[in-house]
């Protein structure tokens, strides 16, 4: 019997241990003014290395300052420990940002999936549609509290002197990340940039990220993807038309090398981005075709292969970005050799016309900038190394 009641004592205390861990993770900020997230001043953490991925994100794909990326960081962790799998049940909020996910909020959070790239995705799309404004006064804060500032009013939808703010708290926070992640540069924000095919799909609510309201794409972002082929090539068939505006429905683009056979390593097809070969089929339209889901939870669709042969992976391969893949080919129905490359932010199959969750590889992939954005014109040639 005293066995039995010192286990019983050994694990409440393990219980109650592990919950005061629980909350330490949710609740963000400390009454020391430090934030809580864990171990994330330990580089060989997930927290640490989930924020160096952020930072990294905003650095490169936004050009926000270190202090800018020091506030947006401290935010997360008050907000969530910089947990992607937060959730709060009752406010119906989840994610790093605490994004509404349900009725009482709104869905801003939409299909995105719970990880760190899906959700820094979805950032980025807002920062360049719905929520520019939030970029806009980033790109003029000149410090970490105006940094702060400017995300929190715009962002997180919060008044200045909200008391959830905690702002002596999160100052001091976001002091020591600038300070543990090394965040001492400057910032160039361009303030024009957007994502056009954000724009019709995101609500224009300036509410916060735990009361906001609006779809998402899902974890879609323009990044530095590689392209499908190498060396020089022309664009044949845009999106979402084939022949521009006023072509037929074409929701992909189609990229031809220009010494291009269906053997030769100069129809080499290669994977845009890691992950997981999850499709490898024959279709109608499409001919022999494979499907890859990202590890950034996107689907890339790669047609027309000549032979299933053609295809050098396997269902449940992990393939790696710039990996070949595929050859370059006219099976299905197509009128020349080119490899026909679509995006889903949903779906697996959704690579028809009018399918959900279909997006313009444009807003995924950097093509040049002759080629366009939403609507891809057929145009070339153009050279795989050169960076538009």
């Amino acid at each position: 019997m005293s066995l039995c009641v010192v286990l019983g004592i050994v694990f409440i205390i393990s219980a109650f241990i592990a919950s005061i861990g629980a909350t330490q993770c949710a609740s963000g900020i400390g009454g020391d003014g430090h934030a809580y997230g864990g171990d994330w001043q330990n580089v060989d953490s997930q927290t640490h290395q989930s924020m160096q991925y952020t930072a990294d994100r905003l650095k490169n794909e936004l050009h926000f300052s270190g202090d800018n990326v020091a506030a947006v960081l401290a935010i997360g962790l008050r907000e969530s420990g910089f947990n992607p799998n937060a959730v709060n049940p009752k406010g119906e909020v989840k994610g790093i940002f605490q994004w509404g996910y349900g009725t009482t909020n709104g869905n801003r959070y939409g299909e995105t999936q719970d990880n760190v790239e899906a959700q820094i995705n979805l950032t980025i799309n807002e920062l360049r549609s719905n929520r520019k404004v939030t970029l806009v006064d980033m790109a003029q804060a000149n410090n970490i509290e105006s940094s702060l500032i400017a995300w929190d009013t715009n962002f997180e939808g919060l008044k200045v002197n909200d008391p959830q703010r905690k702002a002596a708290d999160i100052l001091a926070t976001a002091n020591e990340v600038k300070k543990v992640f090394q965040l001492d540069y400057a910032g160039n924000i361009d303030t024009s940039q957007n994502n056009s095919s954000a724009s019709s799909d995101l609500s224009d609510s300036s509410t916060s990220a735990s009361a906001g309201a609006g779809a998402c794409l899902g974890g879609l972002a323009t990044n530095d993807n590689g392209l499908p082929i190498k060396g020089k090539y022309n664009i044949t068939g845009g999106y979402p038309n084939y022949n521009g505006a006023d072509g037929a429905p074409h929701y992909g683009v189609d990229f031809q090398t220009v010494d291009h056979d269906e053997t030769g390593a100069a129809s080499n097809v290669y994977a845009v981005a890691s992950g997981t070969v999850i499709k490898v089929g024959n279709s109608k339209e499409g001919g022999y075709f494979l499907v890859i889901k990202g590890d950034d939870g996107v689907y890339t669709y790669y047609g027309h292969a000549p032979s299933k042969e053609a295809i050098v992976v396997n269902t449940g391969d992990k393939v790696q970005k710039g990996q070949h893949i595929s050859h370059e080919g006219q099976s299905g129905e197509a009128t020349g050799i080119h490899v026909h490359f679509g995006v889903n932010t949903k779906s697996d199959q959704g690579f028809g016309i009018q399918a959900d969750g279909n997006r313009s590889p444009g807003q995924y992939l950097k093509l040049p900038k002759a080629a366009g954005e939403s609507i891809v014109i057929p145009s070339g040639p153009f050279d795989s190394q050169e960076k538009d």
